[in-house]
């Protein structure tokens, strides 16, 4: 079977690739011209399978190899359910990424495409994809008679888009517009629990609901000790308290794969949060340093391995949930925090943790937490090269809380950044001895590893004083705005990628991973306060799309659908509930229409 596409770059010179697929475990050859990025999607049963093939460094005829995860040779896969899977390692200097095309037995597929040439970018250009195995070649729009293996994997960035202009409708570039759904599963098992559509009366899916809003992007979680496989969820929810104070049983990994694919078959993009949590576990309170870094790699793959596993790649990984200024540094018995002269231990014990002979993940030892932030990074990658995947289109980075934010991100991204590799004691002098961070570790550069600035961007307050006020709800956003403005200095510094499937965009870049208002629903129109908070709304979006359109990704609603809860008085959701009896029902307020009408889904624009 040969697949092919072909489009014009902006200096009018053909941009073209071929590849070309035999057998199920034969050999495969791509040959690709020019500099060319190219967007790849399967449709079968519309069933949307996306991946997407990068070229940018000298071109030519590349011939494969047998099939092997770390290859440098484009490899051919298995033909699994219609579908065959032949991807190249990310060593290639030539070409990464993957190509999915239909199996040989199979004669109908669709496409879109787009190209670049250097770092100068143009819009999608549509293309036709054909097939030549002995019938009639098939057209785009033509329905697929195969049942293709969906890919659950993402590129980050349709390849092609523009991230860089300043025009304030941000319409070739794209735009996260997301949601945190990790409770939407508990929520579904509820007893007498229902979802309804906008009208209150249509029963809907929650994601399905999001998704039709034009959310287009979502995030989940995942927390050392999480069980890996879906099982039923503990019947905790006996007590009305339990599900208001966030004390149900939420699941298993598995139960956050599940909600993630069925939330990338919708067309969103996925950012995960991997947890390691502040706390030093049972059994690792004597580790050495080294041996800690071993135990936050192995915790890392093992988080993220369940999604992997099940084709799933996210496109943006974070590290700690609200993470103030480390991670695994409170000593559970003692009470103290390593690194810190709280008192509970002596100076001469301090200096012992601040010099890693005794291993704590706070910012104060900066060497020291850097060293975990690049095991968990360097974790991730491995896991999924070995997965099959490309890291090219992977980003990493930090989720702050808001109140952290800034002097967390200066720390790490600021012109004055601390040393990462000399150890310091409580009086700043030089620790002595030799450096137990491992050298491999050492070498690393977490500035240049970690490229997203996720942070909470509550509004300050949450509820304006007048909400009925512009300039009132404008007060609210004064923290966000300087937030962004610093980011945006730090991103200048980095300058712009400019190859690959970020060409164009900034090498740093902030993300809203959590974000909600405060605004009571009535079911009396002249009592609801639904109008100002999509109001609130517009202005938020206002700020952060016409004035950061190229160093800010987007926000992500916080958990919009735990309506019944008591955090803000219940009302700091996108939904509101009603009642039939003992049964309970959950209905979107007008304001996730506002919160979706701001996404711009190039990747979307490519499937459709």
């Amino acid at each position: 079977m040969t697949v092919s596409a072909s489009g014009e770059t902006s200096d009018n010179k053909s941009s073209r690739a071929t590849a070309t697929l035999s057998g199920d475990c034969g050999r495969s050859t791509l040959t690709v011209t020019d500099q060319v990025y190219i967007t790849v999607t399967v449709n079968s049963n519309d069933s949307p399978v996306s991946s997407s093939v990068h070229n940018s460094s000298a071109t030519g005829p590349s011939t494969g190899a047998p099939p092997s995860v770390h290859s440098p040779l484009f490899s051919t896969a298995t033909t699994t359910s219609g579908i065959a899977e032949a991807t190249r390692s990310a060593s290639s200097p030539t070409l990464t990424g993957s190509l999915f095309a239909v199996d040989t037995t199979s004669n109908a597929t669709k496409t879109g495409y787009s190209a670049s040439r250097g770092s100068s970018t143009v819009d999608p250009v549509p293309a036709q994809i054909t097939t030549s195995v002995g019938g009639p070649a098939s057209t785009v729009g033509q329905p697929s008679p195969t049942t293709a293996r969906p890919s659950f994997s993402t590129s980050s960035v349709l390849p092609g888009t523009d991230q860089t202009s300043g025009n304030s409708s941000n319409s070739t570039r794209e735009f996260w517009a997301g949601a945190d759904i990790d409770t939407v599963p508990r929520m579904l098992a509820l007893p007498g629990r229902t979802v309804y559509d906008f009208d209150g009366k249509t029963v809907k899916d929650p994601v399905q609901i999001l998704a039709d809003a034009g959310v287009n992007s979502f995030r989940v979680e995942t927390w050392r000790g999480d069980c890996i496989d879906e099982k039923p969820f503990v019947n905790n929810a006996s007590s009305v308290a339990n599900e208001q104070n966030f004390k149900l049983d939420f699941g298993c990994i598995g139960t956050k794969v599940k909600l993630a694919k069925q939330a990338i078959g919708l067309g969103m993009k996925m950012q995960l949060t991997i947890n390691q949590g502040l706390k030093i576990p049972d059994g690792m309170e004597k580790y050495t340093y080294a041996e800690m870094v071993e135990e936050v790699a192995k915790e890392t793959k093992r988080q993220l391995q369940p999604f992997l596993d099940a084709n799933i790649l996210p496109d943006i990984i974070l590290f700690e949930n609200e993470g103030s200024d480390g991670f695994l540094f409170h000593e559970v018995a003692t009470g103290h925090d390593r690194t810190s002269n709280d008192g509970k231990v002596s100076e001469d014990v301090v200096n012992r943790e601040r010099c890693g002979q005794i291993p704590a993940g706070k910012m104060n030892s900066y060497p020291q937490w850097a060293g975990y932030n690049k095991a968990e990074v360097e974790a991730c990658n491995q896991a999924i090269q070995v997965a099959g995947f490309s890291t090219d289109a992977v980003r990493y980075g930090l989720h702050s809380h808001g109140q952290y934010v800034q002097w967390k991100e200066g720390v790490v991204h600021g012109p004055k950044r601390p040393s990462q590799t000399q150890l310091t004691k409580l009086d700043g002098s030089p620790c002595e001895g030799p450096n137990p961070i491992p050298s491999h570790i050492l070498a690393l550069d977490v500035a240049r590893m970690l490229t997203i600035a996720g942070f909470s961007a509550y509004p300050d307050p949450m509820r304006p004083e007048d909400i009925n006020s512009d300039a009132s709800i404008e007060l609210t956003l004064n923290r966000l705005n300087k937030t962004l403005t610093q980011l945006q200095g730090y991103a200048e510094q980095y300058g712009k990628y400019s190859d690959g499937p970020f060409a164009g965009q900034y090498k740093l870049q902030g993300l809203g991973v959590e974000y909600a208002t405060r605004y009571h629903f009535a079911s009396d129109p002249s009592k609801s306060e639904i109008r100002q908070q999509q109001r609130h709304t517009e202005v938020m979006w206002s700020l952060v799309k016409d004035k950061f359109p190229a160093t800010f990704l987007g926000m992500m609603w916080w958990e919009p659908w735990y309506c019944h809860n008591n955090w803000e008085g219940g009302d700091g959701t996108l939904c509101h509930l009603t009642f039939d009896g003992d049964k309970m029902g959950e209905v979107p307020t007008d304001t996730l229409k506002t919160w979706g009408a701001a996404a711009v889904s190039p990747w979307k624009d490519a499937k459709a």
